[in-house]
């Protein structure tokens, strides 16, 4: 290439870069909110709570293309970090001072059985006659899967102890799997609604043991810089202080 190509060439890309900080910057003068939002979220938020949240969002403002990606919530916290997504949902709040995040939601995680097995005639069972049963786990990066162990740590009990009959990448499929007389799981309750009233499955109270968790939304603040995400993140706050 000759200079003068050189010269030409440098000068194309900084008027391309100009015309997209151009395009940006009439973007956010626009009083319609547009502009492509692709959000990360774990299992539970990403099938139970998002379909509506995105929904309602959307209903809001008609020109934003919306996407959901669901993964497990390590997975989901180490790509807002990266900054490979902006704004994403999970069950465990991220640790670190350039992470943000602000509960949207509570859960509560039960123990499930198909309708032959002997727990299912029973109003509860004690903690010590679920030793020895099939259990059917997610995979340790799971949100509920870290907070399952969490929380029953808490109650003195070692799920590392146990080992599983199954272990299965999401929610969906310990359900169906306790559904097929696989074995029995610890579920969160959003995920059963549908299996309960068909009398697929029975929920079953352990005695002295409640597994409540949180959701959040994590985002890292320096990159909320779009009109788009500031008016997402506003929306999801406002939308959590009603709930």
């Amino acid at each position: 290439m000759t200079e003068a190509g050189k010269r030409l060439l440098r000068f194309a890309k900084s008027v391309e870069e100009e015309r997209d900080c151009l395009r940006h910057d009439l973007d956010q003068l626009r009083e319609e909110v547009i502009g492509n939002l692709i959000v990360t979220a774990s299992t539970i938020p990403g099938e139970f709570l998002l379909p509506s949240i995105m929904s309602e969002f959307k209903a809001l403002h008609p020109a934003v293309r919306a996407q959901v990606v669901v993964s497990d919530s390590l997975t989901v916290i180490s790509e807002v970090r990266d900054g490979a997504y902006e704004v994403g949902f999970c069950g465990t709040a991220p640790e670190g001072q350039e992470m943000e995040s602000f509960k949207i939601a509570e859960d509560e995680i039960v123990l499930i059985v198909f309708p032959e097995h002997p727990f299912a005639k029973r109003t509860e069972v004690s903690l010590a006659e679920l030793e020895g049963e099939p259990f059917i786990f997610r995979e340790e990066t799971s949100g509920t899967q870290q907070s399952l162990q969490a929380l029953l740590s808490k109650a003195g009990l070692d799920i590392n102890k146990w080992v599983p009959n199954l272990v299965l990448g999401t929610t969906q499929a310990v359900v169906s799997a306790v559904e097929l007389r696989a074995g029995i799981a610890f579920v969160s309750n959003l995920a059963i609604k549908k299996s309960l009233s068909l009398d697929m499955v029975k929920q079953v109270t352990v005695n002295g043991l409640r597994l409540r968790r949180d959701f959040y939304c994590i985002y890292r603040r320096e990159r909320v810089v779009s009109r788009l995400l500031g008016e997402f993140i506003a929306f999801i706050r406002a939308r959590s202080l009603q709930s």
